[in-house]
């Protein structure tokens, strides 16, 4: 599809229309194509400029001391429609003295303050006006305020759209995952990258020249690249693709990372579209449905970090700026690793409102959950060391098909299976039932070593699960409290150990549609604080399988 005829836009006038969308960020002139102008000045019209009237505040500076501060100053933020790590552009004032600026933010869950914002300090003119940019954040509902001494500005509520598209034949709907198509027939597919993915959400903003990829997925679970173009002015790109002789076709979209000017917007994948040959059967009953909520999750949930002071943190996940799966992690002595996905069905893996995010299909409810999904990370291995995860579950239908979920340490380079022989177990669970499974795996000692947690459910409240692994035992937590160790020398694997996150169920078989999300995965050594060896005893049995 053609673009419509654009024109140069440059000089004062016309950059903040320029910045605001198409550009996204890029502080350099750039061609707006006619269409736009009028949504781009509808953007800019709309900014909020926030003036309050003075208020006192209290925030916690970086070094952990409460300030009384007053609110005065004035704040806009554009555009107002932006994924995570898109470049937006803050705008105030907040007096003639004031010189240097910085940023506090506030997650507004309960128990939290305001808190500086490292690296963030600004200059102002000689009128106190600010004027600079920000990556906005990943996470949903959470605030930036300027801050000058005892000075700062109105807050603003940052509600990033998530990234999402869609690939699907053109006129067909995009939410069921499998198209019946002819056998060696073309078939003209569109990608859409900027589809409804819930009416809270609403849509992506379209990124006119954005990349995308066509992938075909190969019978080793690898994405393979077939075909690129880019998006055109409505956020759509086109692809023709051949369907197969017999059987199905697995095909995905990915878009590329932008990183023109301040902008941080990692890649991001579509699910897998099946492209199946007229006459197979695909369209099978949906399971039972019901209906959950998005609650807002809590930061007091205790940590075995903090509890028992494990001090300076090796790598942190914690996906808030728009990183994708090959994003370094967001602090930590470790600047390498990346996380490896599998799928062998209709699921992916995918960072999401500032967490990692496994998901068995596009549409919540419905038919079409399909097969396996994990998340494994490359690099950062260790023998031995700490690791924590905050974990939640969603459970999307019931029905006869749970799917399983499991998090635990595998031997580095270790291939994706439904069952490792050798892993430490941090949670265990069958999606929907209560009953948390945790412990050792270990075929070389022909040996497992097991505990559940019975009241434990991986449902709408999150919670915190951990393990120690030291030279003469292993330690599990929940919520910071030790629920168990193992000192039998034969539950040390003896191998380098990463984590891996696995939604688990059958290929051929429909499953109940579900989600698990991790808000953050980290890892610590064992050279500071206490390490625990005391909890209670988990119960060896001869080795079996998952």
């Amino acid at each position: 599809m053609p673009p419509d005829p654009v024109t140069r836009a440059c000089g004062a006038q016309n950059r903040d229309h320029v910045q605001a969308v198409v550009s996204v960020g890029d502080p350099r002139c750039r061609l707006v194509p006619r269409r736009l102008r009028a949504i781009l000045a509808s953007v800019v019209l709309g900014l909020t400029a926030l003036t309050p009237a003075m208020a006192p505040a209290v925030a916690v500076t970086s070094a952990g001391a409460a300030v009384a501060v007053t609110t005065t100053g004035s704040l806009s933020v554009t555009p107002t429609s932006y994924v995570a790590g898109q470049a937006v552009r803050l705008r105030g004032r907040l007096g003639t003295t004031v010189r240097t600026v910085h940023l506090q933010l506030n997650m507004n869950r309960a128990g939290d303050s305001w808190v500086d914002v490292p690296d963030s300090t600004h200059s102002t003119d000689n009128g106190g006006n600010f004027d600079f940019w920000l990556r906005a954040p990943a996470m949903f509902k959470i605030s930036y305020r300027v801050v000058a001494g005892t000075l700062a500005t109105t807050s603003y509520l940052f509600s990033a759209h998530p990234q999402e598209l869609t690939l699907a034949p053109v006129g067909k709907g995009s939410k069921y995952p499998f198209y019946p198509v002819r056998a060696g027939a073309s078939v003209p597919v569109v990608v859409d990258t900027t589809p409804e993915i819930k009416t809270s959400f609403g849509s992506p903003p379209p990124i006119p020249g954005r990349t995308v990829l066509l992938q075909a997925r190969t019978r080793r679970s690898v994405w393979r690249t077939l075909a690129t173009t880019s998006t055109d002015t409505d956020g759509d790109a086109y692809f023709t693709v051949s369907a197969p002789a017999s059987g199905a076709r697995v095909l995905r979209a990915r878009e590329e990372p932008v990183s023109t000017g301040m902008n941080g917007i990692g890649w991001f994948a579509s699910f897998p579209a099946y492209f199946v040959v007229s006459g197979a059967h695909v369209n099978e009953p949906a399971s039972t449905v019901y209906h959950t909520t998005w609650p807002t999750e809590s930061g007091l949930r205790p940590t075995a970090a903090q509890r028992f002071g494990w001090g300076r943190v090796r790598y942190d996940y914690a996906w808030e700026g728009g990183q994708d799966l090959d994003s370094p992690p967001s602090k930590g002595d470790v600047v390498a690793g990346r996380w490896g996905t599998f799928s062998n069905g209709t699921g992916r893996v995918t960072p999401f409102n500032g967490g990692l995010v496994l998901q068995s299909k596009f549409k919540k409810v419905g038919p079409g959950d399909r097969g396996s999904t994990a998340a494994t990370l490359d690099g950062a291995a260790r023998a031995h060391g700490r690791w924590e995860f905050r974990l939640q579950g969603r459970l999307w239908e019931t029905g006869a098909r749970p799917y399983r979920f499991r998090l635990e340490l595998v031997p580095a380079g270790a291939a994706v299976t439904d069952c490792p022989a050798e892993s430490v177990v941090l949670a265990d669970f069958s999606m929907g039932t209560p009953g948390m499974r945790f412990g050792v795996r270990s075929r070389n000692a022909d040996a497992v070593w097991v505990k559940t947690l019975s009241d434990v459910r991986l449902a709408e409240q999150p919670f915190n699960v951990a393990v120690e692994v030291g030279n003469d035992h292993i330690t599990w937590f929940r919520d910071g409290n030790p629920v168990g160790t193992v000192t039998d020398a034969r539950a040390q694997l003896g191998v380098q150990l990463v984590p891996r996150l696995s939604l688990i169920g059958a290929n051929a078989a429909e499953m109940n549609g579900a989600q698990v999300n991790s808000d953050w995965q980290r890892s610590w050594s064992l050279s500071a604080g206490q390490q625990v060896k005391n909890a209670a005893p988990l119960s060896r049995a001869p080795y079996s399988t998952c």
